[in-house]
């Protein structure tokens, strides 16, 4: 076994504990042993194991885990609902009736049914199959929803009997989906006279298992596709045709891919898993040595790594039966897809040195141009597929092509090239613009949810893969966006039921939402698209209101559905997406105020970013600031523009306030995991907007105070600056405390645990930025008021007063 073998072995072991399934940990393996020598890729090994372990176990205390772990725990009962005149009751008289002959999936989810009435709804049920019996649900797989259309279902409640048909097994799995959601809504066994006929808007609707879930929880949040089977293509191979990356192997990982992948089957659930080539070589590779030839393009640097040309013959018959590999393991694989754009799936155009776009400096490749080379190899990929699984799929995603490789930003010219048992999957809305007042041109350069609907770029590929015939996908984040990427889901619910219409109504042939960067907590949020992809689909205001109710209860309900309201309007004045992971929008109260640039701050504000594998403290890693120490952007106006989204985050926190007493039991649970992340939200913003104002009196009073001789209008605006200067850091600790419980009490807004990143604890940050507030305000302050010359005592408020 060599190395990535090895580390996959050692990832796997914390697997059941981890955010991420194994196929993923297969690309944290590449990443690990990417670049060389073995005792730096254990140090960076060991952190990811140690990471995963420690993130399962606490996740595992936290409350909120359980509404990922089990759907079913999200509805209660209202023990004083009462059927009304069109509607009936179900209780114990009842029974269930399975179809005869009934499939595994009919099996399951009845099964599901069952289990969903009698822990939630307290009503258990038998099975039987009398068709005489009166008070029946009687499950079918055939004769229901509409003739052709797969995964369509009817549901028809008549006095004593209440059926579920679906047109195939797959209509009866959703049909009994859509029954518990409607019991879930009413908070009763209770169901409404008449019928039902539903068909999907969308043919395929993947998304993820959320964390510590099962293949029970993707199928109730509405999807019938998963990710699954995927990993790095070195590693899953057992093509001897090159043996010299023979070293690169995990025997066995294709056919274990395989297995796990038997119960998804089970549901039903279509799957697909990611592929990807990061690993390259050095000039002098045994591999090079050994086949001059096939070596591609040199990458990133002049003394960089190189790729293997996928336009070589042998490296083509390696690429043919590697794809083998993987579909021999598991014929019934749906598909593969892999990124070709800026990073993952090399080949000669991404990334190769000194040329310019859309070249590269493999001769072989710069004959047939950049959209030829890359759907040669799709199309490649896609035949040697085909070969073992006829109807599977070679999906590509050109993730940041336009900006490395490709000569127009929809990727035209290659979809034009690309052929049967090949599709498209891109995003939304990645690298539009959102234009907004003051001058403010927003660059959407990854995930966000500033844009619902799909951006230009997305029409543009919908309408060349409509053309060239082949399937397009669109991607989205089930629960948040660049925005306020630490919260476990923005409550921005309008703008999460925009972008679920947008996905159904834009012409593609399915949605792909799933998380690309840390698990899914299968929160409102995530459950949000599945009610917007029926034929059937309730407005927009009546269905959030209807959620809000099954949340937090009927009295609770409009203040819940004005606080997403708000939280949704706050997001128009987000200015940017900022860097990954650096700053006040991810640190939230975390961040420092940064009052004296001449301070150095301690290591608690100092973190490791995993993905830049770098390899230089004693810990074995890089440790970088997690904090800015001034203001992005036109500080004024993006001042701002966070003071706004603070004034509407605070409006949407107070509602949530309002209603928080009230609160039962029962609802407790989806309610503090709602407000925790209007709260959360709400304390970021006002972070942001203190320290945006914060720099901006700073660097002003530095200038003032360099000043020898100050006029009079100086020295008042300085008294002014100071006086206001105060009240903002004031302020901000007030928050900052606010905020401490709340992290205590909900890991997942805990930046420790990053996933491709990790700094210390959120609590620590905090307390020790309460320290620094405190050394700012009654030292820092005090002495540059002396320096300024400028007389405080009488007009700050609090001014000398001790901070407790």
């Amino acid at each position: 076994m060599g190395t990535i073998g090895r580390t996959i072995a050692a990832l796997a072991a914390v697997a059941g504990a981890s955010a991420w399934p194994l196929a993923e940990l297969a690309f944290a393996a590449d990443a690990a042993v990417t670049g060389g020598e073995e005792s730096k890729s254990m140090t960076l090994q060991d952190v990811r194991v140690r990471l995963n372990r420690e993130s399962g176990e606490a996740y595992n205390a936290c409350r909120f885990s359980a509404l990922s772990k089990d759907y079913f725990l999200r509805f209660s009962r209202d023990p004083s609902a009462k059927p009304g005149k069109d509607e009936i009751e179900i209780d114990a008289s009842w029974s269930v009736a399975a179809p005869d002959e009934a499939s595994d999936l009919a099996v399951l989810m009845i099964r599901h049914f069952r289990d969903f009435m009698g822990r939630r709804m307290a009503v258990v049920l038998d099975e039987k199959r009398a068709a005489s019996l009166r008070n029946r649900i009687v499950f079918s797989e055939s004769g229901g929803g509409i003739a052709g259309v797969a995964d369509s279902f009817t549901i028809s409640v008549k006095p004593g009997l209440v059926t579920v048909r679906g047109a195939d097994a797959a209509g009866l799995r959703d049909g009994i989906v859509r029954l518990v959601d409607m019991m879930g809504f009413r908070e009763a066994p209770i169901l409404k006279l008449g019928q039902l006929v539903c068909r999907p808007r969308l043919p395929l609707r993947l998304g993820a298992v959320p964390r510590g879930g099962s293949w029970r929880e993707a199928i109730f949040l509405g999807y019938n596709a998963v990710l699954h089977g995927g990993g790095d293509l070195y590693a899953l191979s057992d093509s001897k045709a090159i043996p010299e990356l023979a070293v690169r192997q995990a025997p066995g990982l294709a056919m274990q891919n395989a297995l796990n992948g038997a119960e998804l089957r089970r549901y039903g659930l279509k799957a697909y898993g990611q592929i990807g080539i990061r690993r390259k070589f050095p000039k002098d590779d045994p591999v090079f040595l050994a086949h001059p030839d096939i070596r591609g393009a040199l990458t990133w640097t002049a003394d960089g790594e190189y790729v293997l040309c996928t336009e070589h013959p042998l490296v083509k018959q390696y690429l043919r039966e590697s794809i083998q590999t993987i579909f021999r393991a598991d014929p019934k694989l749906d598909g593969l897809f892999l990124i070709v754009g800026g990073e993952s799936f090399y080949h000669c155009f991404m990334r190769p040195f000194g040329v310019e776009k859309g070249h590269t400096n493999c001769g072989r490749c710069e004959k047939l141009g950049a959209d030829t080379a890359v759907a040669n190899l799709l199309n490649l990929l896609a035949g040697a597929a085909r070969q073992i699984n006829p109807k599977a799929e070679i999906i590509a995603w050109p993730y940041s092509a336009e900006h490395v490789w490709s000569a127009d930003r929809a990727q035209s010219g290659m979809i034009s090239k690309m052929g049967k048992g090949t599709g498209l999957f891109t995003e939304m809305e990645k690298d539009e613009y959102v234009a907004k007042p003051d001058g403010v041109n927003k660059h959407l350069w990854d995930y966000s949810i500033d844009m619902t609907g799909p951006g230009d770029r997305a029409k543009q590929q919908i309408a060349a893969c409509r053309k060239a015939g082949i399937p397009i996908f669109l991607k989205s984040e089930p629960e948040i966006g660049y925005e306020a990427p630490r919260l476990p889901h923005i409550p921005c619910m309008d703008r999460w039921a925009d972008r679920a219409e947008a996905l159904a109504s834009c012409g593609a042939d399915g949605a792909w939402v799933f998380p690309s960067f840390r698990p899914n907590y299968g929160t409102s949020a995530a459950e949000i698209f599945k009610f917007f992809w029926w034929n059937d689909a309730l407005p927009k205001d009546e269905l959030l209101l209807k959620l809000a109710g099954r949340i937090g209860g009927a009295k609770a309900a409009p203040h819940i559905r004005r606080a997403w309201r708000l939280v949704s309007e706050a997001i128009d004045w987000s200015p940017e997406l900022p860097p990954y992971y650096t700053g006040p929008y991810y640190l939230g109260p975390a961040h420092p105020m940064c009052a004296d640039l001449s301070a150095k701050l301690p290591d608690v504000f100092y973190g490791h970013y995993l993905y830049m594998a770098e390899l230089k403290d004693a810990d074995g890693l890089a440790k970088r600031p997690t904090f800015l120490t001034s203001a992005r952007g036109d500080a004024a106006v993006f001042g701002k523009f966070y003071r706004k989204m603070d004034s509407l985050l605070t409006q949407a926190a107070q509602e949530m306030d309002a209603c928080a007493a009230g609160v039962n039991g029962r609802h407790k649970l989806m309610f503090d995991a709602e407000m925790n992340a209007v709260k959360w939200f709400h304390f970021t913003a006002r972070t942001h907007a203190n320290f945006y104002e914060s720099c901006m009196i700073r660097d002003r009073l530095g200038v003032l105070a360099e000043k020898a001789q100050k006029t009079p209008d100086e020295l008042a605006e300085a008294k002014r600056l100071w006086t206001r200067w105060r009240a903002v850091l004031l302020d901000e600790r007030d928050n900052t405390r606010l905020a401490l419980p709340v992290v205590e009490g909900d890991m997942r807004l805990d930046c420790y645990f990053g996933g491709d990143h990790t700094f210390p604890h959120a609590a620590d940050m905090i307390r020790a930025k309460l320290l620094l507030l405190r050394g700012e305000i009654e030292e820092y302050l005090p002495a540059l008021a002396g320096k300024i010359g400028i007389d405080v005592q009488a007009s700050a408020p609090g001014a000398g007063r001790g901070l407790d």
